[in-house]
């Protein structure tokens, strides 16, 4: 696990030197303390500028040190992550002659696109990901991110010049004029992160998953190298797709217990967790180490269930416990996200990454399995759309019903019936920030209150194209927005400000492939979320762990506005109001409601602390 960047000069005349590229990298120092390169080199189409930092996992020698080059100094590569099946592709690549220096996952992946090419080693490798290589003879260059976003991969391409990085903050280290985008804004202040595409700025772009950019003199191509297929589903009774499910799962946390150091466990208490932390037990080798952190508000307070699944599964268990007093990094934590990132669980996330961080390098957690089993209410709501679809031949008595009531409902269910991506995506709505007229109340400006309708409508459209059933719609969209935008997001920037790699095994490409074929009635039987999961977790645990309601991952930040962090709150969002063109008035009013215990703001109060930290601390110093 590392950090890369680096700069590609098409016109031969800009000074890129080891200089720049330590600027360019600096922002990069927590996720490579092991070790940095860096390396500059001049074709006839371009002089290219790589800079890496390593967090050193597999091959602690020298000789894993990045850039790494291939034998003949002809390609070269930056890589961020891990490739967890690379033991098996070197196997097959042996086979075809080739030779290893190192016992890298890195080096694999450069051999592999000297015999393979780009697509077929992109294919072939399973893991998380963001890479750069540089193939000197050819004159192109590659940029490629893993399937689900685990990696980030930042880009900034404009005339003769491409720029790249693991942290938005490296561009502040070029010319660049750097300006906001309102409709990242405004996705941001909608669903607390920006949108799998754009950055908040205007000028920087974030590389899809499962994309890789080819980049020449003379052309500039995206290209998808991989996508889930919903339409073919699985034969499989649902006993036997149950069992074949948690075989899938127990090789996928397998594959990630590979490593050169000490691997742990978050362990919540809740179900994926728990399920990573009980295979991870029994495959690790030797007595594995989980990591749990709490609150002093009940509410909040898994970490009896923690207790209850590592005393089963016999770890060694480690826990903390957060006040308010204690957080005296949340500022310096926000910063680090390098933009607008208001998912306030990054708190508890960070605090249990740095305990981690002390016993551990590599953490496994349970990151995905609500996307990929459909764990959330979103799921309830798209099959109760799929219920409706499946009676769609009522629209036209529907239609004729409109005409004389205009009832919304009429209207809704109609929309559902039809495919309309409007309606299938008001589901993807977390309620949670601001929505609606209160967007524009917000800000009236219809790129920023527009944003969140525009995002969702085209994901959806999107995802229609891969699906035939409405349910699958929504489960494959939710891949595409909260998982790469705000839940792992969340979890690379937390964990890796600890210089601790976090590894989630339920975005296994094995794994997540076989749960697009599984029918939403397995999912969901008898309306029940992760039906399928839960069946497996109760061949190991007590029901009274799996059927209780879900809490999540959250903070009691609401209350803690409410009180000792009320002076905070106020001190940094309503100084300085003329620098940000936001109704002041109406912020008023929705804090003196939250104070009032009138209203529960939280979550949109919290995307404003920090929208201004981020506005204060990061776009107006730079």
């Amino acid at each position: 696990m590392c950090g890369i960047a680096g700069i590609i000069d098409f016109t031969n005349t800009l000074q890129i030197d080891e200089h720049l590229l330590r600027k360019m990298s600096e922002p990069l120092k927590f996720r490579g303390p092991d070790q940095e390169g860096y390396t500059i080199n001049r074709t006839s189409s371009f002089t290219s500028g790589l800079a890496h930092k390593r967090l050193s996992i597999i091959d602690l020698s020298e000789s894993g040190r990045q850039p790494m080059w291939n034998d003949n100094q002809t390609h070269v590569i930056v890589f961020n992550g891990e490739i967890y099946n690379y033991q098996a592709l070197k196997a097959e690549l042996i086979k075809e002659n080739v030779n290893f220096n190192t016992s890298s996952d890195t080096e694999v992946i450069l051999k592999a696109y000297a015999i393979w090419g780009i697509e077929k080693t992109l294919k072939a490798i399973e893991g998380m990901f963001a890479f750069t290589l540089v193939d000197l003879t050819d004159e192109k260059i590659f940029v490629a991110r893993d399937r689900f976003g685990e990696k980030p991969l930042y880009y900034y391409s404009k005339r003769d010049v491409f720029a790249f990085s693991s942290d938005i903050r490296t561009f502040k280290s070029l010319d660049i004029s750097l300006n906001i985008d309102l409709h990242a804004l405004g996705y941001f202040f909608s669903e607390m992160s920006t949108p799998i595409e754009q950055s908040i700025y205007k000028e920087i772009k974030k590389l899809q998953p499962a994309n890789y950019l080819e980049i020449t003199k003379e052309s500039f191509t995206l290209k998808e190298y991989w996508n889930l297929n919903y339409k073919t589903k699985s034969s499989l009774s649902l006993e036997e797709t149950i069992e074949h499910t948690e075989l899938l799962l127990e090789k996928a946390v397998q594959k990630t217990l590979v490593s050169d150091v000490p691997i742990g466990c978050f362990l919540s208490g809740g179900l994926d967790s728990s399920l990573v932390s009980l295979y991870a037990a029994k495959n690790y080798g030797q007595k594995l180490k989980t990591f749990s952190v709490g609150f002093e508000y009940e509410s909040f307070n898994e970490l009896p269930y923690a207790r209850k699944i590592a005393a089963q599964i016999g770890s060694e268990h480690n826990e903390i416990i957060l006040n308010p007093n204690d957080l005296s990094i949340v500022e310096d934590l926000l910063r680090e996200y390098g933009e607008p990132f208001a998912d306030s669980s990054a708190i508890p996330t960070y605090y249990v990454s740095k305990f981690a961080g002390g016993s551990v390098k590599v953490a496994l957690g349970g990151d995905g399995g609500d996307e990929v089993f459909a764990g959330y209410r979103t799921y309830n709501q798209g099959l109760r759309m799929q219920q409706w679809y499946n009676r769609r031949l009522l629209r036209f008595p529907l239609s004729f019903l409109n005409k004389l009531s205009n009832a919304n409902k009429i209207d809704y269910l109609l929309g559902v019936m039809q495919k309309e991506p409007t309606v299938l995506g008001s589901a993807l709505y977390r309620n949670m920030g601001f929505s609606g007229n209160d967007l524009k109340r917000l800000f009236n400006d219809a790129a920023f209150y527009n944003a969140p309708q525009v995002e969702h409508d085209r994901i959806i459209m999107k995802s229609l194209q891969e699906t035939e059933d409405v349910f699958d719609t929504l489960l494959h969209a939710s891949i595409k927005t909260r998982l790469p935008n705000d839940y792992l997001v969340k979890t690379d920037r937390a964990t890796m400000y600890n210089s601790l790699e976090l590894r989630t095994p339920f975005l296994d490409k094995s794994l997540i492939e076989f749960s697009s074929s599984i029918p939403y009635s397995f999912l969901m039987k008898n309306g029940e979320n992760k039906y399928v999961t839960k069946k497996i977790a109760e061949k190991h645990f007590s029901k009274d762990l799996i059927y209780r309601e879900k809490q999540g991952f959250g903070i009691p930040v609401g209350q803690w506005m409410q009180d000792v962090w009320k002076i905070q709150f106020e001190s940094v969002v309503f100084a300085e109001q003329d620098l940000v063109p936001l109704n002041y008035n109406y912020i008023r009013e929705i804090w003196n409601e939250h104070l009032m215990h009138q209203k529960d703001h939280t979550h949109r109060l919290w995307t404003l602390y920090v929208f201004h930290v981020w506005i204060h601390k990061e776009y107006l110093k730079s």
